[in-house]
């Protein structure tokens, strides 16, 4: 292989490694499987082409011409496709949540009563609307995660409350374990209660909303979307990789549940 050859498939491999490691590390238990996998089969071959291409490339030359440049071309498909995805995401404007009834406010990690940083954001955000709307309700919404040792939901109202927000004003959805369940749980409690056909607005990370609004769509939610902006650069990189991956498996599945 040339220099510029390997320079491109290393690229192509390393991102796409880097991709699945945080999303092996930040996923639910169900993607555990699927990382050692596709991880083998990025530097599994890069291996053999850098340590036997030269001798492949004299034994078997059309094969492993055209190996390697399908190999190129996925990795640099896969880089592409996740620049513009992030583009696609970050950039579509929202709606402030002005004049919004209920605030649906979606859960993420949370360890114990201690919000993960960006749990903190949406929570952080979600106290601003609440604040400037005292009329308004929010519905808090995320489930108990094996590895957590109390709902999302209700360590969000903790937090909420020790910052003054009247508890009377929370509601507190724990069954949820999918941002399709936050919305379907959401809205179902919101009308046992009364409080159906309100105007409802999502509070979340700003890479998460776009998804939300989608899901919402799908179950003929009709909501607005109020992001909450992630200042670290690091972290934002981190959960756009894991939003990416999450959307290539709804994609390949057909299934937006």
């Amino acid at each position: 292989m040339s220099r510029i050859q390997i320079v491109l498939t290393v690229i192509g491999a390393g991102f796409a490694a880097v991709n699945y490691v945080i999303y092996w590390a930040a996923g639910r238990a169900n993607s555990l499987p699927v990382a050692p996998l596709v991880l083998c089969c990025v530097f599994l071959p890069l291996l053999f082409c850098l340590i036997f291409g030269q001798v492949a490339a004299e034994k078997f030359p059309r094969v492993y011409e055209t190996l390697k440049w399908i190999y190129i071309s996925i990795g640099l498909l896969y880089t592409v496709s996740f620049i513009v995805f992030s583009v696609f995401v970050t950039s579509v404007p929202y709606d402030g949540g002005e004049g919004a009834d209920v605030y649906i406010v979606f859960g993420c990690k949370t360890n114990g009563y201690t919000p993960t940083y960006a749990l903190q954001r949406r929570l952080d955000h979600a106290y601003g609307l609440l604040t400037a709307d005292p009329n308004a309700v929010a519905v808090l919404s995320g489930g108990q995660g094996a590895d957590e040792t109390v709902s999302e939901a209700e360590s969000m109202r903790a937090y909420l409350t020790a910052r003054g927000i009247d508890g009377d004003r929370l509601i507190v959805e724990d069954r949820s374990t999918s941002t399709v369940e936050n919305i379907r749980y959401s809205v179902k409690l919101l009308e046992e209660r009364g409080l159906g056909g309100k105007k409802l607005c999502a509070v979340s990370n700003d890479f998460h909303v776009k998804r939300i609004l989608l899901h919402a769509k799908y179950l003929g939610v009709e909501l607005t979307a109020s992001p909450a902006k992630t200042d670290s650069p690091g972290k934002l990189w981190q959960n756009l990789i894991r939003e990416y991956m999450v959307w290539v498996r709804r994609l390949v599945t057909g299934s937006w549940e």
